[in-house]
């Protein structure tokens, strides 16, 4: 491990990172003396009423970024500097000079920002300052943070599964991005502890504009990406009415290419503003429609087998583009829980629609009193269907056979006879007999040894032998040994044994499954809020209210067996002929069998959700130098649930005569399958009230410099209300809170139109409750453990900086400094051999580092203006990452060194072409791994065991993208 060690780049890392702070301090400082000479004089109207003058300056390319009024995390508009927050924006000019991948990919410059961004479009994960429990997966990757849309939430009440990437999709008409971490996002319009970020419509803008994107991925760079975003804008001449269209539509084969779209679809949005002056006052309507229709592939599903991992070797056959996505599947799937049954493609991805309008509304009576609105109703759908690897199993075993389609169920595998698998042309592939009673069937097709002969009556392991086999990689060899316990038994000895067991380290195939579910929220959300504004003060209040109806509806639809083959994943035709000569159909038309099992738990789930949330806001500026900011929020939640639960097995399945679904006992593979528990048809009404509260004092030294204090204290309110409550244990858990924070943050905000930024430093205890399940005293009823917080801790600094150097040159550096903890993590094992239920639970308390976590993340952009040209670089490196808090476990991420460069040309009349080469030089890293040895290992033997003690065996690796180049072409007319 010492390789990916935590101190492996730290000295660069040190180096680089104190550089940047210090030309940041250095910089702001002599930037006090020069303040005359950097601050061009301002241009004052020859003529102007009183009320013009008293209003705000309008926002123009001589406002610094820390003047900017920003909307997000505050009651309302505010100068960003006066708010006493950490916060950054992203403006068009910043989204224009490197190609985004998905609106996730925007952050990944913003200071105390981590994006797991390897799934491509959607299903992302995003957290701030080191706050990653909670967001370990792609369906949980918002747990801290939210994503508004034009200042309300993309999703209101997500869940597993269902989160804000999903349904966002920046587009040519999103002209800004905003972000508050930490501190007052917590009292904002929706509770977000870790982050806000608001992507903001831009104004309406007479004419039109076509900006058409293609892009060349892969190690072969093949033509992947194309896309086509439009606009159009009217307005009227007086200027208060306009009427605006945009959209795009895409479709992309990705990375790997695996001959079919795995991206296609496209959204569009209908944008109607109205500005009013009246004798009552003045103000505005903002009336948008969107209709998002999209379906993307979960990329970090595939991934390179390869013998090592600090210097993988690759294994011929399967390089860095290696296409593992699935081919067929098609299935009819039972629906259960009503009548029926849906069809099933685990190519077709994950389609996301969303279809929101939304109505945003301003009132100013007078220069004092400001009313401001919000509603938004929506729906919107995510339908599942997606192929999901479950692992590598040899020919030979257990997992591959019995296990698979049931036969340890039926005792089908009592009977000798042979497991028969052909492929999709009806050839036979491999034979696998099952001796037992006595028999010795075939010869095992490796040493042409007749297979053992097994008297038992029952399956034994020496049961399984292939007799034959010609699929793809068979000879690949995981290249297993012996690995010893790094947790003692109970007499203070350290099991150890050979991994894999006997032959099953070569004939592999792929375990296969398919997600099956479909999910569902209609939304409707509503914010108001007045604020008075005296001489220097304001005070403002509102009211947030909103309300869903949510559906979670998962299906399992069966297991397969595949070849493990670059192109070649299509699920394998498998029957049992019996040494009688009788055939058992053990898969249905798409190699599925097994119907009762799956990757998800046939549940059908309901839940209304209503949240009403008062909040109050105050700001005080007695002086020039000092800014006083406090809010509160109260949050009133009401839950009403439904769940049903079908996992209890037909009343037949073990009998060889029952004919499961279709009524044919030949077809196995729906004999077995599941019906509805009476015990877990649960129903929960449940409310839950909660206080959040921030406050802050800033010091101005000048109009340039600015340091304040906040403190924050908030409650996360429960995720996953739709399936938190599926049985009588989970009954007695509260609604929530499921997470707190208490965060303290300190900052110096400095800058004029040419030097500008942020020095945030933080330090945030915060915890997690995941209300576990244990067994009770009959070792099969679940029962809750008592309330545990798992409590962390985070603190470091956060710094970013606008640097216009010259006239022509830009820098703009972000830096974060992480040092985050776990102080207790709470681990129960149940031992559950001594039958004393509650009482043999067994307490483990872990601490140590913060998993994920890197200590140190570095984004430089520099741009350079060159007559029509600007040439942008974009450097970013992310620290070393431990994978979990447990002390026994040594796994660590690399560190990642990306650099990516950008030519844009403007000498055309209206149009700018942009070329974008992204990881430039190609740098190879790896972004997760795992063993290819996982299970089945000797009693107390880790995976991290494996890892160590086994460095060159097998490994399953992702990587990052290879280099790949995008031309963007934007002719506006």
């Amino acid at each position: 491990m010492a390789g990916y060690g935590p101190k492996r780049g730290c000295n660069r890392a040190l180096q680089v990172s104190h550089m940047v702070l210090a030309l940041a301090a250095g910089a702001s400082a002599m930037s006090v003396a020069a303040a005359a000479q950097a601050q061009a004089p301002a241009q004052t109207p020859a003529k102007t009423t009183a009320a013009e003058a008293a209003k705000p300056a309008p926002v123009t390319v001589e406002t610094t970024a820390v003047d900017e009024v920003i909307v997000t995390g505050v009651m309302v508009g505010t100068a960003a500097k006066k708010a006493n927050v950490s916060f950054s924006v992203l403006n068009e000019d910043d989204m224009s000079k490197f190609t985004p991948i998905s609106a996730d990919d925007m952050l990944r410059d913003m200071p105390g920002v981590v994006v797991e961004s390897n799934d491509g479009v959607a299903r992302n994960e995003v957290f701030t300052r080191g706050m990653t429990i909670g967001t370990g997966a792609n369906t949980s990757g918002y747990f801290w943070t939210t994503i508004l849309e034009d200042g309300l939430p993309v999703v209101p009440f997500k869940f597993s599964g269902f989160q804000d990437g999903y349904f966002y999709r920046a587009d040519i008409s999103t002209s800004r991005v905003e972000s508050v971490r930490g501190g007052s996002s917590a009292t904002g319009v929706t509770t977000s502890v870790g982050a806000t970020f608001n992507y903001i419509t831009g104004k309406v803008k007479p004419g039109a504009v076509i900006q058409t994107r293609i892009g060349f991925e892969g190690e072969d760079l093949h033509l992947s990406w194309k896309q086509v975003d439009g606009a159009y804008g009217w307005v009227n001449d007086k200027g208060d009415f306009g009427v605006g269209l945009s959209g795009f539509y895409r479709k992309s084969s990705g990375q790997v290419d695996p001959g079919f779209d795995l991206n296609h679809g496209g959204q569009f949005k209908v944008n109607l503003y109205k500005d009013y002056d009246t004798a009552n006052g003045s103000g505005s309507f903002n009336l948008i429609y969107k209709h998002l229709d999209d379906t993307n592939a979960e990329l970090t599903t595939f991934q390179q087998p390869t013998y090592g991992y600090q210097d993988p070797e690759e294994i011929p056959g399967f390089g860095r583009d290696v296409n593992l996505f699935m081919n067929g599947g098609q299935q009819t799937v039972p629906n259960y829980f009503k009548s029926g049954t849906h069809s099933l493609d685990p190519s077709d991805g994950y389609r996301y629609k969303q279809d929101a309008l939304s109505l945003r509304w301003n009132h100013d009576i007078g220069e004092r009193l400001t009313f401001t609105g919000a509603a938004r109703i929506q729906k919107s759908t995510y339908r599942g269907q997606s192929y999901k690897p479950q692992g590598l199993a040899s020919l030979g075993s257990a997992a591959a056979t019995r296990e698979r389609f049931g036969l340890n169920i039926n005792n089908l595998d009592r009977t000798p006879g042979y497991y028969v698998f052909t492929n999709a042309a009806g050839q036979e592939v491999a034979r696998v007999a099952n001796n037992v009673a006595g028999s010795q069937l075939g010869t095992n097709y490796r040493t042409g040894v007749a297979c053992p002969r097994v008297t038992a009556t029952t399956f034994q392991t020496a049961s399984l032998c292939i007799v034959g086999n010609t699929l793809p990689n068979r000879d690949i060899d995981m290249r297993g040994g012996l690995v010893t316990a790094t947790i003692p038994s109970a007499d203070g000895s350290y099991n150890s044994g050979t991994v894999p067991t006997g032959t099953s380290s070569q004939d592999l195939v792929l375990l296969t499954r398919a997600e099956d579910n479909y999910r569902e929220s209609v939304d409707y959300m509503g914010n108001f809020t007045a604020t008075y504004r005296g001489d220097t003060w304001s005070v403002n209040g509102g009211l947030y209210v909103s309300r869903s109806e949510q559906v979670n509806d998962n299906w399992a639809n069966g297991l397969g067996v595949s070849a493990w083959a670059d192109g070649q994943v299509q699920n394998l035709n498998v029957k049992y002929v019996t040494n009688g000569g009788a055939s058992y159909q053990l898969t249905d038309a798409g190699g599925w069998g097994s119907y009762g099992s799956g990757l998800f738990t046939t549940v059908s789930q309901r839940a209304r959700i209503m949240e009403l949330s008062p909040y109050a806001g105050f700001a005080w500026s007695p002086n020039k130098h000092w800014d006083f900011n406090a809010s509160i929020k109260y949050q009133y939640f009401h839950a009403r649930t439904y769940s049903e639960t079908w996992d209890t097995r037909n009343s037949g399945a073990a009998s060889l005569t029952n004919g499961g679904l279709d009524g044919d006992p030949l077809t196995v593979y729906d004999n077995v399958y599941m019906t509805r528990t009476a015990s877990k048809m649960i129903g929960a009404d449940k409310d839950l009230s909660l206080v959040d509260y921030s406050v802050a004092i800033g010091y101005n030294f000048t109009d340039k410099h600015k340091i304040y204090y906040r403190y924050t204290d908030a409650k996360q309110p429960s995720s996953g209300v739709v399936n938190r409550y599926s049985t009588a244990a989970t009954l007695v858990r509260p609604l929530g809170p499921t997470a707190y924070i208490k965060g303290h943050e300190a900052a110096y905000t400095f800058g004029d139109r040419r030097f500008n930024g942020q020095i945030t430093y933080f330090y945030q205890n915060f915890a997690v409750n995941d209300y576990p399940t244990a067994v009770d005293t009959d070792n099969v009823s679940t029962y809750l453990l008592p309330e545990n917080f798992n409590r962390y801790f985070t603190r470091g600094v956060e710094a970013w900086a606008k640097w216009k150097v010259t006239r022509n040159l830009e820098w703009n550096p972000s830096v974060t400094f992480l040092n985050g903890k776990t102080t207790e993590a709470y681990v129960w094992l149940n031992t559950g051999a001594n039958g004393l239920g509650a009482s043999d639970d067994v307490l483990r308390v872990d601490a140590g580092i913060l998993a994920r976590s890197p200590k140190w993340t570095l984004s430089n952009t520099v741009s350079y203006r060159y007559g029509d040209f600007r040439f942008n670089v974009r450097h970013r490196w992310m620290d070393v990452r431990k994978l979990n808090t447990n002390s026994l476990d040594h796994r660590y991420l690399p560190e990642q060194d990306n650099l990516d460069i950008s030519v844009q040309y403007s000498g055309l009349k209206k149009t700018q072409v942009t070329l974008d080469v992204r990881n430039v030089l190609d740098k190879d890293y790896i972004s997760a791994y795992d063993p290819m040895i996982s299970t089945n290992l000797p009693t107390n033997v880790q995976v991290y065991d494996v890892v160590a003690q086994l460095p060159e065996s097998g490994y399953l690796i992702k990587r990052n993208a290879p280099r790949s180049v995008w031309l963007t072409v934007r002719k506006e007319f």
